[in-house]
This record gives C-alpha cells, sequence and structure tokens, in this order.
C-alpha cells in the first residue's frame, strides 16, 4: 500500500486559506454589488441533479494538486502560482466590480435539495460571482492535468469532463451566470500563462516544501 502524502493536501489547505482571507476582505472592501445576467442565463433552467459535479469541486481542489505532486513537482509548483495569481486578480475584480446573481428558493425533498440547501446557506449572501473562481480552478484542472505526460490519459479524461461538467453545474444550479464562466476560464488561461512564461525554478519554495 503506497503512503499517503500530507505535502500537497497541507499545502492546498494552505491556499485554500490564503484564498478565504481574500475573499473575506474583498468582501468588506467592496460596495453594492451588481446584480448580472441576461437571456442565455434565463434560459437555463434550475437543474437540481448538476448539484453532484458543484459538489464534487470541492474533491478535486484536493484530488488534482495531490496528483501533480506525485507526478511532477515542477508542475506542482506552478499549479500553486497560478493559484495564488487567479485568486489575487479575481479578489480584485471583486472589490471593483462586486457582482450577485438571482438564486432560486430550495425546497428541501431529499439530499440533492438537502445539499444545495447547505451550499447556498453556506454561501449567503450571494457575492463576488464575477469571475467564478469555481470555473476557474476547474479550468486549472484541465490545463495542469493535460500538460503533464506522466498522468495516465483516462485519468486525464475523465478528471476534464468531470471539470467541464462543475462548469456547467455553476450554471445550472444558479450560483453563476454565464458571463461568470467565460470570465472565470480567460483568467485561469491568462494566469496560466504568465506562469508558464515567467516561472523560474523556486529552490528557496522547495526547500520548503521539502520536494
Amino acid at each position: 500500500m503506497k503512503k499517503i502524502e500530507f505535502k500537497p493536501l497541507i499545502t492546498t489547505i494552505i491556499l485554500i486559506v490564503f484564498q478565504t482571507i481574500c475573499f473575506f476582505f474583498s468582501k468588506l472592501l467592496q460596495g453594492t454589488p451588481h446584480l448580472i445576467g441576461n437571456a442565455i442565463d434565463a434560459k437555463i433552467p434550475f437543474n437540481i441533479w448538476f448539484i453532484i459535479p458543484y459538489f464534487i469541486w470541492y474533491l478535486l481542489i484536493f484530488i488534482v494538486p495531490y496528483f501533480l505532486y506525485k507526478k511532477n513537482k515542477d508542475s506542482f509548483m506552478r499549479y500553486i502560482f497560478t493559484y495564488v495569481i487567479v485568486t489575487i486578480i479575481a479578489n480584485i475584480i471583486f472589490i471593483i466590480y462586486p457582482s450577485t446573481v438571482d438564486r432560486p428558493e430550495v425546497v428541501v425533498k431529499g439530499l440533492l435539495t438537502l445539499t444545495a440547501k447547505i451550499i447556498f446557506a453556506i454561501d449567503t449572501p450571494v457575492l463576488n460571482c464575477f469571475p467564478s473562481l469555481h470555473c476557474a480552478m476547474s479550468m486549472m484542472f484541465i490545463l495542469f492535468m493535460f500538460e503533464n505526460k506522466n498522468i495516465n490519459y483516462p485519468i486525464k479524461i475523465v478528471i476534464s469532463l468531470i471539470s467541464v461538467l462543475i462548469m456547467a453545474a455553476t450554471l445550472f444550479v444558479k450560483q453563476h451566470v454565464f458571463i461568470d464562466l467565460v470570465s472565470g476560464d480567460i483568467l485561469a488561461l491568462v494566469a496560466y500563462v504568465l506562469v508558464k512564461i515567467f516561472y523560474k525554478e523556486n529552490n528557496k519554495l522547495k526547500k520548503v516544501l521539502k520536494i
């Protein structure tokens, strides 16, 4: 049985804490949120089944960096930098252009609706939708999984398909609107490319992480 590596898990927790702190301070600094959405979003129905892939995002946020750490330490390092850049830029946008969306009232009728109710309760009031960090991180999952030659194609395809479903889920569970999805994906792509261009092996960070 292979030993579980705790370093990538601890690193991921630190990244999530950093993201949470940024999110908290952006809420303190922002003004009145803008209600966003258009005709495209009005045609997208609420579908409770999409709460499943939406929830899986909370698992992938740990699974993907763990895979990267095990298969390619350099890719794992760039994932960290990309995550931080995406978080910082997104929260600057949250302060400059705070946003909100209309979200339906969920009546608890089973496990799926209960899960949705809990997620909605945690994310209340609905703020900082544009860009979608759910979508930005999902795009990062796809980019970093496919660049890694040491990860099997079936795993890459499964992770990528789930990531696409997560993006769709943000729309079908009405946590985000279409422009949030697009802007989140663009943000991830820009951060990914910038890190790939300017990234230099960081020996100090490697020493801290002991990789």
